[in-house]
């Protein structure tokens, strides 16, 4: 069940993911972002990539934690297509992920690109957990 819902917004993209838990959510941005960018069915998960991130609010670590994944497409060219992660932390000391995503190098021919995406925004940025479900919301640079 795919958990993403495509935002209408005047100049970039953004979207609004659901999941069980925090990590689900985070993983789901991870897909969405991908999904966006590719056919996410057509990526093999067959490279494993750790990230290890901080920041001082959940907001600023979904943009740390999509702006890592979107670096990797563009420095070691590296698609992912599955997400793993752990968030510890609280509001008072920030919070951290660790996690990995799996993908592998890109194939243009076979992951058939879409929409390029620039960057991360912080522009209607949102992670909410409440009543067992968290939803993360965001905009990217197109």
């Amino acid at each position: 069940m795919s958990a993403i819902r495509w935002l209408d917004h005047t100049a970039d993209c953004g979207f609004r993911v659901t999941g069980p838990s925090l990590e689900d959510a985070f993983c789901e941005a991870g897909r969405a972002l991908f999904s966006l960018m590719f056919a996410i069915e057509t990526i093999r998960g067959s490279t494993a990539y750790s990230v290890a991130l901080s920041a001082p609010s959940l907001e600023a670590l979904l943009v740390e934690w999509l702006s890592e994944l979107l670096a990797q497409k563009d420095l070691s060219r590296l698609v992912f297509s599955r997400f793993e992660v752990k968030i510890s932390g609280n509001a008072i000391h920030g919070f951290s992920a660790v996690g990995r995503a799996f993908g592998e190098k890109l194939d243009r021919d076979r992951h058939q690109p879409r929409t390029e995406v620039k960057g991360i925004s912080y522009l209607g940025l949102d992670v909410t957990c409440a009543d067992g479900a968290c939803v993360a919301q965001v905009v990217v640079d197109v």
